[in-house]
């Protein structure tokens, strides 16, 4: 989904949480998005059905931050904890 559509799906209070999980170790992080079925949704880049890839956490979570999330899980393999987005 693209960022407008989530963020309206945000408003009308769809999502459980937000989640940033690394794409490879080198390559950057993407952000999934809980709804509260359990159904998980992904940010795309605004002219394809690719998944949006973000170089930094920072980034990513500026992006949650811009949408309308106060936190953000991240996930590591079995490595989970949860950051303030600010």
């Amino acid at each position: 989904m693209q960022e407008k559509e989530i963020r309206l799906l945000f408003k009308a209070g769809v999502f459980e949480s937000c989640q940033a999980t690394p794409i490879a170790m080198s390559r950057g992080w993407t952000l999934k998005f809980i709804t509260r079925d359990k159904e998980v949704l992904t940010l795309n880049l605004q002219r394809s059905n690719t998944e949006r890839e973000f170089k930094s956490l920072d980034g990513a979570a500026a992006v949650a931050k811009r949408i309308g999330f106060d936190w953000l899980n991240v996930q590591i393999g079995e490595l989970q904890w949860r950051e303030k987005v600010s």
